[in-house]
């Protein structure tokens, strides 16, 4: 999702072409999503001011909610799949202009998208696992690595003792 919402790679940043095109179905259907929870917000919102309605009326009231919510759903859908659309069918970034920026000046343009965007271009993505990257480290006097000379451990064991005492 995060080189998806990258407006410099957009669908280019994916090696195959059909995990470009599934992340752009989960990108519609979590926009969608957004968008019919905003909705559904604003809807609830309305509804409270009406509260003072006789019961006779909420038989209509029900029947209206519900088609509000079905027509809500199917422009959801609509609404996110234009959004995509039109971010997508925009000119990629230079590589080195700043996503965070364009994202800041698109937001009335892509609004439900800014939103995603904020979630996640927040951390860089990596492909290492940061547990084998860290616990590498650690690795330099092991079981594993037992044919050090002794002066490259007492080396390495003053240098770990100096910098804990920083």
């Amino acid at each position: 999702m995060a080189t998806l919402l990258d407006p410099r790679f957009k669908t280019l940043g994916f090696l195959s072409q059909s995990k470009a095109q599934e992340a752009v179905r989960r990108l519609k259907a979590e926009c969608s999503a957004l968008i019919a929870s905003n909705e559904g917000v604003q809807l609830q919102e309305s509804g409270d001011a009406g509260e003072g309605t006789s019961r006779s009326c909420e038989l209509w009231s029900l029947l209206d909610t519900t088609v509000d919510q079905k027509r809500r759903s199917s422009n959801a859908t609509a609404d996110a799949i234009v959004e995509v659309e039109r971010y997508r069918a925009e000119k990629n970034l230079r590589r080195h202009e700043d996503p965070l920026e364009y994202w800041h000046t698109q937001k009335h343009v892509h609004p439900h998208l800014h939103c995603m965007a904020l979630k996640f271009l927040c951390s860089p993505a990596s492909s290492v696992p940061c547990k084998r990257v860290f616990s590498k480290a650690g690795e330099v006097l092991c079981r594993r690595r037992n044919r050090l000379k002794p002066e490259t451990v007492k080396k390495e064991m003053h240098r770990n003792h100096t910098s804990k005492a920083d």
